[in-house]
């Protein structure tokens, strides 16, 4: 492993202050204490007897030491200025931290009750001061999240070329392909592909697609019936779910009623 730097960073000026005069102003993390009047660590006790010697110059064997972390913690602050403060919270193969004192900080604030763990979570509560910003993190998810897009693009064309596999595609969606002329189609799914790559994947790659597809298709023209998350033929009930009602019609056994629902489909068109 290598260093790995996050930075703790201010909430956006949410006050009457103009903003540079917040940005100016001085702003501290301090301890905290909880419920039970014991103060916030963020380490476990193995990591404070791992980690805290050789900041606070007291053995874990030492009658003192569980007195000297407390009244470490208490006096414990980290200052934030406008820019943020960087901490390397690297840990090395044996998972000892690349820059000890930042680690320490770095769980204390993760611990910390006005600390969001990212900037997404300040929305939730008026009480979050800080957040952490992790950009290691956040261009993973970027890159994870292009090779998706990418990936779903690719599908979408090969899809496009086949207007058959488009109108599969489609009514799992919920839509009525048959509706619709082969641009709108197209367009339909680029929309679908655009908006949650992820969920255009999931359809599109699922090898139960065709068995998906005709049961929406059976559904939407009343061939067969919902009823709870039951899939019924009259009053046959096919499935408890959308997966027991595609076992049930692969099953070879019951080929009869796959051959009938098709018919039925066919006789309605």
């Amino acid at each position: 492993m290598s260093s790995h730097i996050v930075t703790l960073q201010r909430r956006p000026n949410s006050t009457n202050l103009p903003d540079d005069i917040y940005l100016e102003s001085k702003r501290k993390i301090g301890s905290v204490f909880t419920a039970g009047g014991d103060v916030v660590r963020g380490l476990s006790l193995a990591e404070q007897k791992a980690l805290l010697p050789e900041i606070i110059g007291v053995s874990p064997t030492d009658v003192s030491f569980t007195r000297a972390v407390k009244d470490f913690y208490v006096n414990f602050s980290i200052d934030v200025p406008k820019g943020g403060v960087d901490l390397d919270i690297g840990v090395d193969s044996d998972g000892t931290p690349y820059n000890l004192l930042d680690y320490i900080k770095y769980k204390f604030v993760l611990a910390h009750p006005y600390v969001a763990k990212t900037e997404e979570e300040l929305s939730g509560s008026k009480r979050l001061k800080y957040f952490i910003q992790d950009k290691n993190k956040e261009l993973l998810e970027a890159s994870v999240n292009l090779q998706v897009r990418k990936k779903a693009y690719k599908e979408f064309i090969k899809i496009s070329e086949d207007e058959s596999k488009m109108d599969l595609v489609l009514r799992v969606y919920g839509e009525r392909p048959e509706k619709m002329d082969v641009k709108e189609k197209e367009l339909t799914l680029e929309s679908m592909q655009e908006e949650d790559p992820d969920r255009f994947l999931e359809v599109a790659l699922d090898k139960d697609l065709e068995f998906v597809s005709l049961i929406n298709e059976c559904l939407s023209k009343e061939i067969l019936r919902k009823v709870g998350n039951s899939i019924l033929d009259g009053d046959s009930v096919l499935g408890d779910s959308m997966e027991e009602t595609i076992l049930f019609l692969k099953d070879k056994k019951n080929s009869g009623t796959l051959t009938s629902v098709k018919a039925k489909i066919k006789a309605f068109s």
